[in-house]
């Protein structure tokens, strides 16, 4: 258990740095690139910070700390939560809800400025590494104590992705499945038959992506944002078997790639 417990507190810690500027940022985002907050805002936002890093934080280092047979949240979960902090500051700064897919109202009911985070990345990039090393010591911890030995390793899904966006590809190299990218469009079908894909993920907001769709036999799943209603309308009429608005991709990673 020591291995888990070094990259627990490597996460914990990481998280705890990056949560104030986390907040800070959301602040800026949603009042609008190009208005200036102003230094009330500013000290408000800056507040919430250290208290998000503070209490979310907290939570999350005593959950790390935890057993992990008793973990009965994850980190992420956590970090969902701290969007109260900037939402507040937002609320009282007067700025407006913003517009969000059924999906995200669904999941995320109190998070009207569309701030959860999908990923760790989402929360800070310097969050991915120690994210996905916590997370695999934990699934090999698990294993050696429940695994049983005799029991087979589940078969990851195979999954061929073309996600130019390196943000983005982050966050699909994070899902629990063997991930193959592609860096043209037209290399999907040959890439997916030769790797015996069981998915293949696309953005469809990237050129020559939906004209490539029939031509896969692997099932697709592809995302768009929600208001480009054009590019999704016309993947579903290409053959993709599932067609999400690119925050209800990522809210459900894991589930689609994993599953």
């Amino acid at each position: 258990m020591e291995a888990i417990d070094e990259h627990a507190t490597a996460l914990a810690d990481a998280i705890e740095a990056a949560l104030p500027g986390w907040v800070e940022r959301c602040v800026r985002v949603r009042l609008g690139p190009g208005d200036d907050p102003g230094p009330e805002v500013e000290a408000a936002a800056a507040d919430a910070g250290r208290q998000a890093a503070a209490e979310v934080g907290g939570a999350v280092r005593r959950l790390l700390a935890a057993d992990i047979d008793e973990q009965g949240t994850t980190p992420l979960a956590l970090l969902r939560g701290a969007v109260r902090f900037p939402t507040e500051v937002l609320r009282e700064a007067g700025a407006a809800p913003v517009p969000r897919d059924r999906v995200q109202e669904r999941l995320f009911p109190e998070d009207v400025y569309d701030l959860a985070p999908a990923s760790f990345a989402d929360v800070d990039p310097s969050l991915f590494e120690p994210g996905l090393r916590w997370g695999a010591a934990k699934a090999f911890a698990h294993k050696q104590r429940h695994g049983g030995g005799a029991a087979p390793m589940p078969t990851k899904k195979r999954v061929v992705a073309y996600v130019p966006d390196l943000m983005d590809r982050s966050k699909v190299a994070s899902a629990p499945a063997d991930v193959t990218f592609v860096n043209r469009p037209a290399d999907l079908a040959a890439r997916a038959a030769e790797a015996g894909a069981d998915l293949v993920v696309v953005d469809l907001t990237r050129p020559g992506v939906v004209e490539q769709l029939a031509g896969i036999e692997a099932p697709v799943v592809g995302f768009a944002n929600h208001t480009n209603r054009e590019a999704m309308e016309a993947a579903s009429a290409a053959g993709a078997s599932q067609v999400l608005a690119r925050s209800a991709f990522f809210a459900r990673l894991d589930d689609l790639l994993g599953g």
